[in-house]
């Protein structure tokens, strides 16, 4: 029988990891380093990328633009030069501002789809490409959301269309990749207490927009309060590891029992 440790843990193994500078990023990096993986820490904020890399055994911060092609492309190209594989791709980097969608502008919708939807793309191609080069498989685990799903929180509506597509693209692109081992799956948090979340809901208030919607009803979150960064990256690191060998295409949600509340 196969150890905890052989299940779980990614020694020897490379993560790429989008938006690891803070909250949910971050905390899949450190799990990630804590079960042996090397990381290729990515945001769009170098410094923070640079800070989280510096406090982990064996890492290296990249800045990057997941909605420029170019530099998503060379990011992928220096994290091969400096660890020579790849092995899993934790996509968690997105934004999500709170818009009132009457009022919203076109080259609103369209920052919200270049961020999360093409960014979500791109770091897919890339990360397939270099895995498929590696010959070994790999795991891609999408950071989607309960909003992607169902309604959620008002004034959510560019948000959520980005998040429907991030599953579709975990699923579609789940079938093309099983025959070279490549596994993708999705988690999908609900209410998550991250330092993003906290600045989109003082940004809303800012704009006088309400904060309203299934999510905020009684009732409506089973197990009683927010999610913590880490119990994401559990996730992430069940479904990035052996322990998930024969999973793929799924969409896992981490949302305290409000989808099915």
């Amino acid at each position: 029988m196969a150890s905890i440790e052989t299940l779980f843990g990614m020694h020897g193994k490379v993560a790429l990891v989008t938006g690891g500078g803070r909250g949910v990023g971050r905390a899949v990096c450190e799990l990630f380093a804590q079960a042996g993986a090397r990381i290729a820490v990515c945001d769009i904020d170098e410094t923070t990328a640079r800070e989280v890399a510096g406090a982990l055994p064996d890492a290296a911060g990249y800045r990057v633009d997941i909605s420029n092609e170019d530099e998503v492309e060379r990011t992928f190209a220096q994290a091969a030069e400096r660890f020579g594989r790849l092995d899993a791709l934790v996509h968690v980097a997105a934004i999500f501002p709170k818009r009132d969608f009457l009022t919203m502008t076109a080259a609103q919708w369209d920052e919200i789809q270049a961020v999360n939807t093409r960014g979500t793309f791109l770091v897919m191609r890339e990360a397939i490409k270099a895995m498929k080069a590696g010959g070994r498989g790999g795991a891609i685990v999408n950071i989607s959301s309960t909003s992607g799903e169902r309604a959620s929180v008002t004034n959510n509506s560019g948000y959520g269309a980005s998040k429907a597509a991030t599953t579709n693209l975990t699923r579609s692109m789940a079938i093309e990749t099983a025959e070279v081992g490549i596994r993708i799956n999705a988690v999908l948090p609900g209410a998550v207490a991250t330092e993003g979340a906290k600045a989109a809901t003082e940004r809303m208030k800012d704009d006088g927009l309400q904060i309203g919607g299934p999510m905020t009803g009684a009732g409506r979150m089973p197990l009683g309060r927010v999610g913590q960064p880490l119990e994401i990256a559990t996730a992430c690191l069940f479904l990035a590891s052996d322990a998930s060998s024969y999973v793929t295409g799924i969409s896992l949600p981490v949302d305290g029992g409000f989808l099915v509340s």
